[in-house]
């Protein structure tokens, strides 16, 4: 190479973005949330049900089949709309073949009128970023202090305490 020329450096063709439309169920019952954790994959810390909406679904039906599929629990009230956000992230291990991924996530409150337990174990059969089935461990935490959850789930848990009539940290 003469010299005064630079060498253009090589970039490498960023992979594409995987778009998903998600829902997020913030489940209540007696002023506690229910969350839950994957035993098996415990870096991905506490969460609270959702998932993929799929083709041609409405956003409450998909709330609805989410729950049930997540949680065994199928509430008969309604699913409250909290408000929606988009969610950018990169990851090597949620989805082989890809590693940018946008969720555009619409948030539902449902209020729990009973439980038949406050802590129990579900294995989701069919997971998003498909694989085996996922081990779940659920249970019901105090809304106050409102719970840190894992890649933004927390993020509408203030309307949700507005919603509830609870206090808000920080207003």
């Amino acid at each position: 190479m003469s010299e005064g020329m630079r060498e253009t450096p090589v970039r490498k063709p960023r992979p594409e973005i995987r778009f998903r439309r998600k829902v997020v169920i913030y489940a209540t019952w007696h002023e506690k949330l229910l969350i839950f954790t994957e035993p098996d994959f415990p870096e991905v810390g506490v969460q609270v049900p959702g998932g993929t909406v799929e083709d041609g679904e409405e956003l409450e039906a998909a709330a609805r089949r989410e729950l049930l599929e997540e949680t065994g629990l199928a509430p008969p009230g309604a699913f409250e709309p909290l408000g929606e956000m988009t969610y950018v992230f990169q990851s090597e291990t949620f989805e082989r073949g890809a590693v940018r991924f946008q969720h555009h996530r619409t948030f539902f409150h449902v209020a729990l009128d009973d439980v038949a337990a406050e802590n129990w174990a579900w294995t989701e059969q069919t997971p998003d970023g498909g694989g085996p089935p996922i081990r779940m461990a659920f249970s019901f935490v105090p809304l106050l202090p409102p719970p840190v959850l894992f890649g933004r789930l927390d993020a509408l848990l203030p309307e949700l305490l507005v919603r509830l009539d609870l206090e808000v940290p920080g207003r």
